[in-house]
């Protein structure tokens, strides 16, 4: 499958896609903590980051109907040219710096955000169906297994060379990615020639109504709404990982050490999500993954130490799981068609309180302190396990495709 031409720049354009995002997210982040030793910061620095996916509702209407090549040269040259912009700026110097990089953020979270939808969508047009389920696996594996080698390099790389040449190295992989992505060749094909039949009957706005409809629906929502105060808790731990490392380590190879066992879990929980998908129910699922996540975290930080990186990888472990779950049962639920939109509203409503949960995650430890931060956090989640636990219809859900 690799031997075909479109599939093999499609993943080696996404390979270098993902190595610039890991190196860039985990360079900023590490550096504006730095730079200000505050983590309100840190904090808003994740909002902005994950700001644009508050707003993924609308762009499914949008990757169906776009010209994904020229899209995906577009977007990838203009994270490229940001990247050289930061450069630039931080090796200028300056008090406003830090301001800068805060006003830049959304936007490279925005370009990345739009392209691997994109990508995802271009996939079944570059492998025969019976090849599909093995394209995807091996795309969602490189995906995992570079954020895995990144998180760990771009910590030694910040420690042993400089944030102005990660920051450059950034922009070349892009550039890279950019002239693979030039190389795809897209012929117009009977799928958009329905696509345009499509457009006389559906708008852009009815579209999003359409997939709004579908989600409105209780059983939907009983599957969105945990999710969506999850993630909002899951957020505060997410902008304080640089914070958390400094007291193990003051190195940023501590930070990268941290956010490498975090990934090694996710991929040990969806790797076992399959088994434990047929011994549990789905809602039991969902609450004994709430339950140890929270734990873990609450023993962890309350040890200290090297102690941090163990309870890290264990609480990573059942957040791949549950995360794994979740995507499987949108992806049996709705009808083929919807999937786009389905997926992208959903994807807009268990995110859209992260951001909040980003602010308040950098601003609480600045009254609170760090540690008791943690400690109520991470007992807020155990507590949303045991409310879950007694509502009967999520403790007792399954898998319904007549939902759709």
């Amino acid at each position: 499958m690799i031997i075909n031409k479109n599939f093999s720049n499609l993943f080696f354009g996404r390979v270098f896609v993902n190595m610039g995002d890991s190196l860039y997210f985990i360079t900023i982040m590490w550096l504006v903590f730095e730079l200000t030793q505050n983590t309100l910061f840190t904090g808003i620095a994740g909002a902005l980051f994950m700001l644009p996916e508050v707003f993924s509702f609308f762009y499914g209407p949008i990757i169906d109907k776009c010209n994904k090549k020229r899209f995906l040269i577009i977007f990838t040259l203009l994270q490229a040219i940001l990247m050289l912009i930061l450069y630039l700026l931080y090796s200028s110097g300056g008090d406003t710096v830090i301001y800068i990089i805060l006003f830049i953020i959304p936007f490279l979270a925005f370009l990345s955000e739009f392209t691997y939808p994109i990508e995802n969508s271009l996939i079944p047009r570059f492998v025969v169906n019976k090849d599909l389920t093995k394209a995807n696996s091996i795309m969602a594996i490189a995906a995992d297994g570079i954020d895995l080698f990144f998180n760990a390099v771009s910590g030694i790389l910040i420690a042993v060379t400089s944030v102005t040449s990660i920051l450059l190295g950034n922009a070349v992989l892009f550039l890279l990615a950019a002239l693979l992505f030039f190389r795809l060749k897209i012929n117009g094909d009977h799928q958009d020639a329905k696509k345009l039949e499509h457009e006389e009957e559906s708008t852009y706005f009815t579209d999003l109504k359409e997939g709004l409809r579908f989600v409105k629906k209780k059983e939907i929502l009983a599957l969105i709404i945990p999710f969506l105060v999850l993630n909002l808790l899951l957020a505060t731990f997410t902008v304080n990982l640089p914070a958390i490392a400094t007291t193990i380590t003051e190195s940023a190879i501590s930070y990268g050490l941290l956010l490498t066992v975090s990934g090694l879990g996710s991929v040990v929980g969806s790797i076992i999500s399959n088994f434990v998908s047929k011994k549990l129910k789905i809602g039991s699922i969902i609450i004994s993954t709430v339950l140890f996540y929270g734990l873990s975290w609450l023993v962890g930080i309350s040890i200290g130490g090297f102690f941090i990186y163990i309870f890290s990888f264990l609480a990573s472990i059942f957040i791949g799981i549950i995360n794994v779950i979740f995507t499987v049962v949108f992806q049996k639920i709705p009808s083929e068609n919807m999937l786009g939109r389905v997926n992208t509203t959903i994807k807009t409503l268990i995110t859209i309180f992260m951001p909040i949960g980003a602010l308040l995650g950098g601003w609480l430890p600045t009254i609170l302190g760090l540690k008791s931060t943690i400690i109520m956090n991470a007992s807020l989640i155990l507590i949303l396990a045991l409310i879950l636990l007694c509502i009967s219809s999520i403790r007792n859900m399954v898998i319904d495709e007549s939902i759709s």
